[in-house]
């Protein structure tokens, strides 16, 4: 029967101007590092035996760093007796700092 009212052209460029600052406010996605430094590493070593657990999300975000980069790099500190692998399943490992 008659539908819904056609906006009116300054109601337009209102929903225009406010799509605009969306875009522009949306977060850009930073690119994370695909290599890690030998103080880097040293540094997320320490990192990793004051916490009680450890994730691979937890080293990207903190060292800026792709997921398979710290996953590979806590699978090298289990295999180094640094951590242990307490839990794995399909997509998440929890590693706990062995402590010495």
């Amino acid at each position: 029967m008659g539908g819904t009212k056609k906006p009116t052209i300054s109601k337009l460029k209102k929903l225009a101007s406010r799509r605009d600052e969306k875009k522009k406010d949306e977060k850009k996605r930073e690119a994370y590092r695909s290599y890690i430094t030998e103080k880097e590493k040293q540094d997320i070593v320490n990192f990793v035996k004051r916490q009680k657990y450890v994730t691979p999300y937890m080293i990207s975000r903190r060292a800026e760093v792709k997921l398979s980069l710290a996953r590979d790099l806590l699978r090298s500190l289990a295999k180094e007796g640094i951590l242990k692998l307490e839990e794995k399943n399909r997509e998440l490992e929890i590693y706990v700092p062995i402590s010495s």
